[in-house]
């Protein structure tokens, strides 16, 4: 049995096959239809859709938005972004590639998700199979070669990747950046020609699909130091075309005005350099450790925001106890060596946001054409604009401005109405607890304070307490310019798994309302 299992792994047609078992795991996911920003993206494309701050062309579906206080303003008024986001607030990524494939997906089908799902899959087979070749170039025809080929096609941490639409970036500058290791490994082992312009080539295929692509850099930076034989300045020379590829993607992102400004789950590392370099302190123990054995970096986002430091410590407890086994095989193994630094290296442009290995319900939605729909409370920062846009890609009624909140995912949650006119809203674990809220303000460099207000469209969000640490908003008073009785006005609150219809209460009433955790909203 060993033999056998032996030989299947040493066969040269492994690569094909980790490629079609790749395949027939992932075939699930063609039912797995829209999610998150896929829905944004075909909405950009929908006939009566007004982008604002003007139109895009097709190679900038990721430029949420830039530099343009009048469309941030438009955002928010019109709730599509949440009432607390800060002025300033920026988020513009670099994925033309991707970003051009979509629009082709979304131009040409736009209804047919399974078709966009089968483009994911089979982008993933071909970057299994060209890993299982370059696992074998570099490791020989051996078991422990099929052994990473096949971990890598069956790893669970790429469904997200695979399954969702709008992050087949990741996959795709996998597969440009696995296509330039591959390249340049047969330039400068085998003096393959073509290799010195295909390997440059592909490594701008991947920057230019996504900023994972930079990770690229890394692994070709390893093979220098540790795989390349020859003379120091000929591993110098051979690196030069990826470092003027690199130049020419941060040209390109530098003149194009992308990155991201004002949030705290977005890291900007060329605007934000020192908060780039805390950040990985942080994040990168978390991300090894999810990479190597457990925890899955995942944990990261369910994880409570104040107690980081305990999760950290965990990570580099396990980093220590399987470290301590590696760090022998590093110092007399260069493949080993080429592979751990490479790793750690790739995982620094990851860093920029946090570590991560919903179909969603709006019941209460239907009463809302033409009103105002306000809700009350939700898990997520970015449910209920998902289910605009999917709203507008079914042609469905919308409401003529949308108001979310609050998120409470912890805690107690208190509701009550100060007067006619003003809703407050307690909670006692602090506003923007959901891990998505600061996608929109960092409250560290942005804080709210007694007695701030945020005009927003019709309504004032007044801070009128924080919490005993003075981080957070405790306690926001919502001020209509209309009785919150006002037929206008449709309410809702999240329970359970699902937004149902909400009653405002009476003028001196207070009501306790449940607090759903974020793992119960998300996964029931």
């Amino acid at each position: 049995m060993l033999t056998r299992v032996k030989g299947w792994l040493t066969d040269r047609r492994v690569p094909l096959l980790v490629a079609l078992l790749a395949i027939l795991l992932l075939l699930p996911t063609l039912g797995a239809g829209a999610f998150m920003d896929d829905h944004v993206h075909r909405m950009a494309y929908h006939p009566t859709f007004t982008q604002p701050g003007g139109p895009r062309g097709d190679w900038d579906l990721f430029r949420f938005l830039g530099d343009d206080p009048g469309a941030l303003k438009s955002l928010r008024d019109q709730g599509l972004w949440p009432w607390w986001t800060v002025d300033g607030f920026k988020l513009a990524l670099f994925r033309p590639l991707d970003s051009l494939w979509h629009a082709l997906d979304y131009c040409v089908w736009p209804n047919a998700h399974w078709f966009m799902h089968a483009e994911s899959i089979l982008v993933f087979a071909a970057t299994a199979f060209f890993a299982a070749l370059l696992y074998r170039r570099l490791l020989g025809a051996t078991v422990a070669a099929g052994i990473a080929a096949l971990i890598f096609a069956v790893d669970d941490a790429h469904s997200t990747d695979i399954g969702w639409v709008a992050n087949r970036h990741a996959v795709l500058s996998t597969l440009f950046g696995v296509l330039a290791l591959v390249a340049h490994d047969r330039a400068r082992r085998d003096g393959w020609k073509p290799g010195v312009f295909l390997a440059p080539l592909a490594l701008l295929g991947a920057v230019f699909s996504g900023e994972s692509g930079l990770s690229a850099l890394a692994y070709l930076f390893a093979y220098a130091l540790f795989l390349d034989r020859a003379p120091l300045r000929s591993r110098a020379v051979a690196l030069l075309p990826h470092v003027g590829v690199a130049l020419v993607w941060f040209a390109a992102y530098k003149l194009g005005r992308y990155g991201a400004a004002g949030g705290a789950f977005y890291i900007d590392p060329l605007r934000q350099t020192g908060a780039f370099i805390r950040a990985v302190g942080v994040r990168l123990p978390v991300l090894l450790a999810g990479q190597m054995a457990a925890p899955p970096a995942d944990v990261w986002i369910l994880w409570p925001p104040n107690e980081t430091r305990s999760l950290v410590s965990i990570c580099l407890l396990v980093l220590l106890v399987v470290g301590g086994g590696i760090f022998a095989v590093l110092r007399r193994d260069r493949n080993a060596a080429f592979f751990a630094l490479g790793m750690v290296l790739s995982l620094l442009p990851a860093c920029a946001v946090w570590p991560s290995d919903r179909l969603l319900l709006f019941a209460g939605i239907d009463g809302a054409e033409g009103r105002t729909l306000v809700v009350v409370s939700a898990p997520d920062s970015m449910i209920v604009n998902t289910v605009m846009a999917a709203r507008v890609n079914e042609n469905a009624p919308l409401p003529s401005a949308l108001r979310v909140l609050s998120t409470a995912v912890g805690g107690t949650l208190k509701v009550g109405r100060a007067d006619d006119r003003t809703l407050s809203v307690t909670l006692s674990d602090g506003f923007f607890r959901d891990p998505m809220a600061t996608v929109f303000r960092d409250m560290q460099k942005a804080p709210l304070r007694v007695g701030d207000r945020v005009p927003v469209g019709a309504m004032v969000a007044e801070i009128v307490s924080v919490t005993e640490d003075g981080k957070l908003p405790s306690r926001v008073d919502f001020h209509f310019d209309r009785s919150l009785d006002d037929p206008s006005i449709v309410w809702v609150v999240w329970e359970k798994t699902r937004f149902v219809p909400f009653v405002a209460p009476k003028v001196g009433e207070t009501r306790d309302l449940v607090v759903v955790s974020y793992q119960t909203a998300v996964g029931g």
